[in-house]
């Protein structure tokens, strides 16, 4: 084997267990929202121009870009898997919504909501269930989060749709 290949394998094997590896135990695989459900999550949290929407896991960042376009709101986007964090960002940079738009490469539990008027979620129930403290802490009153196919455990919904599973709750 030449040096060059043994580099390629080093480098391969770094990226890995630096970026990829840790996901398994942090993240969760991405499934990205079909856009019908997008505008759907957006009407049950009845978003309204200049309010400030927080996608946890934002993936392509296709619920921060609708939320900027048809809404007119300023949308942050939270997503710990770089690959994604590189695509949401180029994605809006290009569409111009840069200036409306922000993307942090974060873990969802290192970063304050206190700012968030709407929450958007597609995560898995054992991070639903951590992030409920979380929400109620730093959530201010009136505050709406939207779920897709998650429930917040001992909240009532305000608004459900089962036909997408979708569930609105407020702070």
């Amino acid at each position: 084997m030449s040096l060059f290949f043994i580099f390629i394998l080093i480098g391969i094997l770094f990226l890995f267990f630096w970026w990829i590896f840790p996901l398994f135990f942090h993240g969760i695989p991405w499934q990205p929202t079909d856009m019908k459900r997008v505008k759907r999550m957006l009407e049950m949290a009845d978003l309204k121009p200049d309010e400030t929407l927080y996608d946890l896991g934002c993936g392509d960042g296709r619920i921060l870009i609708y939320a900027a376009r048809n809404y007119r709101a300023k949308a942050v986007g939270i997503e710990i898997n770089p690959w994604l964090f590189a695509l949401s960002w180029i994605r809006i940079y290009f569409l111009g919504l840069h200036r409306q738009i922000r993307v942090e490469l974060k873990n969802i539990h290192d970063i304050s909501l206190q700012n968030a008027d709407v929450v958007t979620i597609f995560l898995f129930q054992n991070v639903n269930d951590l992030l409920r403290d979380k929400f109620l802490k730093e959530l201010k009153p009136g505050s709406r989060i939207v779920s897709y196919v998650w429930i917040l455990k001992d909240w009532d919904p305000d608004l459900v749709d089962q036909e997408y599973r979708l569930y609105k709750y407020t702070r």
